[in-house]
């Protein structure tokens, strides 16, 4: 055996180790404590870092030093595959690598990756992958590569792998995948892996990896990907991620901002003047009613593309139940045949794409009376920005729709505080009625929400501060007030849902008991202190913090209704025993990192800022930091929904832009106005209108009336398949359209188009302005 003397790279904290011994090449990632270098990362025994494969086999090449420095080191090989293995030293934390191949001949492999064992011996400490991987042969696909990093610690130790994203803009010749494994069962040690590999959505949504997915390789094709892992020693969670995601803004997501205003096209009182009038002028979608003989309204919930549209449908009391039967059946992975049916093809690319053909030209979708006030399709905040836009825009009929709203709102029946998430009109201008208590997704229940109630007098709460001083409002706010202190659990936690029998006795569900949910009520609450300053709800807001720091932080446990009501339907004690990780939803993340900055401006207590960052941390690593170039549209600034489905851009982005702008303002950090500054942006791109056809073409395609019926419309997302196709015709007033709205009234409102900052000495452009420079002198 012929040794060749090994080649190191190293400085102060970090040592990359190689060494070829006969035809293998090896390497290994070491890290210093005090004056011992401790392994990290290495290569399985009988594999190289560069793996290829096809079908059962694997197959690699060795490497030769080409050259070095004393930050950089190259290995190349010469043979049928030219390969080239540059390894860089960037700083005292972290490394680079980056490969180039070139293939002499034409070739079919299944996969190209490069794959490290993790050396750190025992189970992790903390894990975070940018999407869930539940099974065997699943990866992580790049078009979740929203903020992509995986972070593995143990003991004082942290390692984060982030893939080269300037690299793969520039040269994603196949798609790409990320993968952990943590192995907790296994006699092999837990690894990381990525690389070049077709991969397709499963269920919703997942991404399976087969060895039969071949990419065929041509002559001369050059494939190059690259990677940074970043080294922490003694370093809190909190830290990490904050570093994370600031070393993605500002070698991504800031340039981004301040290159150009994509995917900003238009000014936005133009995109909130035809959004309007799809819902008002185009589809109609608008009712009012009588409620204690008050003058009530409110935008219907759901709506389809296509010039073909069923009638707005009624439903009578008498007919209630079986409107809800003929619901079930309209859900994606209920019991329902036609249910199961749509969810099981919902990831196929064909069935999505003849979905949406068949369901544009025939009106087959029903369309019916609802209004909702629930997480996602919340009137009340609809009728935020109507408020905003009749008073900016001096339009009385907009204005007078907000109030309609709020009138909806306060005028359903309660019973302790609580009230239904769906009013139900009997016929146009109705005076009779159906309700329904609360909603889990798209589910109707008898049980009441109590996320839905606490966001929707959040929402007033809002309207009575900035338009409206209505004293309904408060009053109706402190009956809810009364309810959650009657209900709060002794752990802090409020409860997700309640029963109430016919003597108003409540039950308390255990579904979603002690859940990162109890966020929306440290919203609601922190409001309602705001204006009535009643010590009470102290002590109410400080338990709901204890709680979520102490059950819900250390575990990432982010759960709130949607991944286990909504589409992915996941089962209420899921977990990735892959990957260590919680399923994780965007929705209870922000209403927990909103509360705890309200929570510090009342108490001024650093402590729950900090906490309140810390949650901002995770939320931020949904963002999408750059613009993804296999995907058809501007991805720039948008957000994800969570860790276990597809969607990009998703109508959730709007609601963010105010905590981050809010977040600066207390904070000073530049980042965070960036961040929601490029939110605002992405809350337009998936508007329908033909002006957006150059920088979102995928949003628009094969759609025939974008410039008539349809034009204005908002889209929820986009991708949510798992591939790169726009939503199936589908339109939600209230959450698309609504968000984007009200995001851009917030904004309008509290910073204008140019917001000059003299506290923090920064000048912002918000609305279709780029700073060039500015200067704020003394006077």
């Amino acid at each position: 055996m012929v040794k060749i003397p090994e080649y190191c790279l190293q400085n102060h904290n970090i040592r990359l180790f190689s060494e070829l011994v006969e035809d293998k090449f090896f390497q290994e990632v070491d890290y210093k404590v005090g004056n011992e270098w401790i392994p990290i990362l290495g290569n399985f025994e009988k594999e190289n870092p560069l793996i290829f494969t096809k079908r059962w086999t694997k197959k690699a090449f060795p490497l030769k030093l080409k050259d070095r420095s004393n930050t950089r080191i190259c290995f190349t090989t010469n043979k049928n595959i030219n390969i080239s293995l540059n390894s860089e030293i960037i700083d005292m934390k972290t490394l680079h690598f980056k490969y180039n191949i070139q293939f002499k001949k034409n070739e079919k492999f299944s996969s190209i990756f490069s794959k490290y064992k993790i050396i750190l011996n025992g189970n992790p400490d903390f894990t975070w992958v940018p999407h869930l991987r539940p099974k065997k042969k699943y990866v992580i696909p790049d078009h979740v590569f929203r903020s992509p990093v995986i972070v593995y610690k143990k003991g004082d130790i942290t390692i984060a792998f982030l893939p080269d994203l300037e690299i793969l803009t520039n040269s994603r010749v196949f798609p790409m995948f990320l993968d952990l494994n943590v192995n907790k069962d296994a006699e092999e040690l837990p690894f990381l892996s990525y690389g070049f590999g077709r991969s397709k959505p499963t269920g919703h949504v997942f991404f399976k990896h087969k060895r039969r997915y071949k990419m065929k390789i041509s002559h001369n094709t050059k494939l190059i990907f690259g990677y940074y892992i970043k080294f922490y020693y003694k370093e809190s969670i909190h830290f990490i991620l904050k570093d994370l995601n600031h070393f993605f803004w500002e070698n991504y997501g800031k340039d981004m901002l301040y290159r150009s205003l994509d995917p900003q096209v238009l000014p936005y009182e133009v995109n909130v003047k035809e959004g309007l009038k799809a819902i008002f002028k185009r589809h109609t979608y608008w009712g009012e009613f009588y409620i204690n003989d008050k003058e009530c309204g409110g935008t219907w919930q759901r709506s389809w593309m296509g010039d073909s549209k069923s009638p707005i449908e009624y439903i009578d009391p008498e007919n209630l139940e079986d409107h809800k039967k003929k619901r079930m059946k309209e859900i994606a992975g209920t019991k329902s045949f036609l249910g199961k049916i749509i969810n099981k093809l919902s990831s196929s690319p064909r069935w999505i794409r003849f979905f949406d053909k068949v369901t544009r030209h025939h009106p087959i979708v029903r369309r019916v009376a609802e209004v909702w006030n629930n997480a996602w399709f919340l009137n009340i905040r609809t009728g935020y920005a109507l408020n905003f836009f009749g008073i900016f825009m001096k339009n009385n009929d907009w204005k007078e729709k907000g109030n309609e709203i709020l009138n909806s709102l306060l005028q359903i029946p309660r019973t302790q505080g609580l009230f239904p998430s769906v009013i139900l009109p009997a016929n146009r201008n109705a005076r009779d009625f159906s309700f329904i208590n609360g909603v889990k997704a798209f589910l109707f229940t008898n049980e009441f929400h109590i996320v839905d109630a606490c966001l929707a007098m959040y929402w007033a709460l809002k309207i009575y501060q900035d338009f409206n001083q209505n004293e309904l409002i408060i009053k109706k706010s402190i009956q809810l007030k009364r309810f959650i202190e009657k209900c709060q659990l002794k752990n802090g936690a409020i409860p997700t849902y309640i029963s109430l029998n016919n003597n108003n006795d409540f039950t308390i569900s255990d579904t979603l008991l002690d859940s990162a949910s109890s966020g929306a009520c440290l919203m609601f609450l922190t409001e309602l202190f705001k204006i009535n300053e009643e010590k009470s709800i102290i002590k109410i807001i400080k338990k709901i913090a204890e709680f979520i720091e102490k059950n819900i932080i250390p575990i990432n446990k982010w759960h709130d209704f949607e991944p286990f009501f909504s589409c992915t339907q996941l089962p209420l004690d899921f977990y990735d025993e892959y990957t260590d990780n919680n399923v994780m939803n965007t929705l209870c993340i922000y209403w927990c990192t909103e509360g705890f900055k309200e929570l510090y401006k009342i108490t001024k207590d650093e402590h729950y800022l900090k906490k309140g960052e810390c949650i901002l941390s995770i939320l931020s690593l949904f963002q999408q930091v750059w613009d993804m170039p296999y995907i058809s549209y501007n991805t720039f600034g948008g957000f994800g929904v969570q860790n276990a489905d597809a969607e990009l851009s998703d109508a959730r982005q709007a609601l963010f832009v105010r905590t981050y702008m809010e977040y600066y303002l207390e904070t000073g950090k530049e980042e965070y106005m960036e961040r929601a500054i490029a939110a605002l942006r992405a809350s337009w791109a998936l508007q329908l209108l033909s002006e957006y056809d150059e920088i979102c073409p995928g949003n628009l395609k094969d759609i025939e009336t974008i410039n008539g019926i349809d034009r204005g419309c908002i889209c929820e997302n986009y991708g949510h398949s798992g591939t790169d196709f726009r939503v199936p015709g589908y339109v939600m007033f209230d959450w698309g359209i609504g968000t984007a709205v009200m995001a851009t009234a917030y904004a309008k409102k509290h910073f204008g188009d140019l917001f000059i900052d003299f506290k923090y000495k920064k000048v912002w452009g918000i609305c279709g302005i780029l700073i060039d420079g500015f200067e704020i002198t003394e006077n």
